[in-house]
């Protein structure tokens, strides 16, 4: 083997040596333990992180569990053809997160335009609480919002009608959809074609049998999902994904999913965020004598007119109290 030639070094005035091939940027499409799988130029490279970012240096995410999550687009240096290492993380222009441990944050995906709230109608039972929790987590984390009313054959329409809120028709698209029976299925890819979405909710709400009807032909490799069967249409109640994947799509964009989430906590510094999800509380609350109103026993109060009108629902005002305590 051939020794280096010192001549050839930094300041001694040869040429400089070869720097190596130049970094390539992609998006990060699945986590899974400390592996990482990054599309670059339409190649799945699988990749492990440059030392720095395991320790949470100048190029990891800030205060994150995770220094890299689905979503996020990164630098990668190939290492051989299908394997690369992540050298550099670029800032986040969105994400979803909740409070993790020790005051730090995590983070579940990044970069996304869209997040789109999966409940059923029944079974289990349609949760109007937990969709505005996720509602103010796409606030807190610069997203748009997108819901979806899944299972709707088990349940009437007046019904399924009379359980979603006025303001949720005319504040995010709501697409109602059954996979048992195809309902609802052309509108939900149109909304997710050619952008950046993921699912979010409950276990057993049919998320993986939505995204295998959507998109049955996924590239070889990123169907991992259980695949709805005759004996087994949805396994209710079944956490069918252990990874978080992000799925390219044929429109262009990409679908992410993410494990069932069984609850979301909330980041305690944002009651704008909430406030946001409760547009008519929000302008009631403008007209209360106080400024520190608690929307209780105060004279006064504007919220509280406004219920005594029916202009605020009872319930929706127990959920925006529940909300504003967590």
């Amino acid at each position: 083997m051939a020794s280096h030639d010192t001549s050839q070094r930094v300041g001694t005035g040869g040429p400089k040596p070869h720097a190596g091939p130049a970094p390539a940027w992609g998006m990060v499409i699945r986590t899974e333990g400390p592996v990482t799988w990054v599309d670059v130029d339409g190649e799945t490279v699988r990749c492990t992180l440059r030392g720095r970012l395991k320790r949470g240096g100048p190029d990891a995410q800030d205060r994150t569990t995770r220094a890299v999550v689905i979503g996020d687009v990164v630098a990668v240096t190939r290492q051989a053809a299908d394997a690369g290492v992540i050298a550099s993380v670029a800032p986040r222009r969105s994400e979803l997160s909740r409070p993790g441990f020790h005051g730090l944050v995590h983070v579940m995906a990044a970069n996304l335009d869209q997040l789109v709230i999966v409940v059923a109608a029944r079974q289990p039972a349609f949760s109007p609480h937990l969709v505005e929790r996720f509602l103010v987590a796409a606030r807190h984390g610069r997203m748009k919002a997108v819901l979806v009313v899944n299972k709707c054959d088990l349940a009437e329409a007046s019904e399924i009608q009379a359980a979603i809120p006025t303001s949720w028709w005319s504040e995010m698209p709501v697409v109602l959809t059954s996979a048992a029976t195809g309902q609802g299925l052309e509108p939900l890819r149109a909304l997710l074609q050619p952008r950046v979405s993921v699912f979010a909710g409950v276990s057993g709400v049919g998320k993986t049998s939505l995204v295998n009807l959507l998109f049955p032909r996924l590239p070889a490799g990123t169907g991992r999902m259980a695949r709805p069967t005759a004996a087994r249409p949805d396994p209710k109640g079944r956490h069918t994904t252990s990874s978080s994947c992000l799925y390219p799509l044929p429109g262009g964009g990409y679908l992410g999913d993410l494990p069932g989430i069984r609850q979301l906590e909330l980041f305690e510094h944002r009651e704008d965020a909430v406030a946001e999800v409760f547009p008519e509380i929000e302008a009631a609350a403008r007209r209360c004598r106080f400024r520190d109103c608690t929307h209780g026993p105060e004279p006064g109060c504007g919220v509280r007119a406004a219920m005594d009108h029916g202009e605020i629902a009872p319930e929706r005002f127990q959920s925006y109290l529940r909300l504003r305590r967590t």
